[in-house]
This record gives structure tokens, sequence and C-alpha cells, in this order.
């Protein structure tokens, strides 16, 4: 899985968990000015672990890592194994 795959995917489940058609990827998810609330976000959580067959330590689950699309994408692009050549954004 490539990171558009998953940057699709992750924009999609949170576009329809707001409602909304469309999510901006740099929208801020959790903390002070964040829009979604503490039962959206165990929802978003269930879904990556289905959506990305992987689980969540509770150390895992830090603000920074779901506070936007793209840190979620970048923090499930460290928990699944990418195709050899797939362009995760880091140097490997």
């Amino acid at each position: 899985m490539n990171r558009e795959e998953i940057e699709r995917k992750v924009t999609a489940i949170v576009a329809q968990l707001l409602g909304t058609p469309d999510v901006e990827r740099s929208v801020r998810l959790l903390g002070p000015q964040g829009v979604l609330d503490s039962v959206t976000v165990v929802r978003l959580i269930v879904w990556l672990e289905q959506e990305f067959q992987t689980t969540f330590d509770e150390e895992d689950l830090l603000i920074e890592s779901l506070s936007s699309v793209d840190h979620i994408v970048r923090f499930i692009e460290e928990r699944v194994s990418l195709p050899h050549g797939a362009d995760s954004g880091r140097n490997n």
C-alpha cells in the first residue's frame, strides 16, 4: 500500500466521521481547536486498526500522531509494511 492509498483512505474516513464531503489534510483533529470529540476519536482508532490490520498500544496513541490527516498518514506508514520502492516519504 502506497502513501496515496493510505492518504485517500484516511481522508475518506475522517470526512465521513465529520459528515463532510472532504477534509483538508492539515485540519486540526485533536486538541483545543480539534474538530473530533472523544467518541469520534475512538471510532477513528477502531477503523484504522481494522482497515490497516494493526493494533495500537496505549503509548502509540499520542495527540501528535492523530492530530491531522497528515500526521495519521505518517503514523500509519510507520506501522504498515510498504512495498519495496514505494514512496513512503522516508529514507530507507
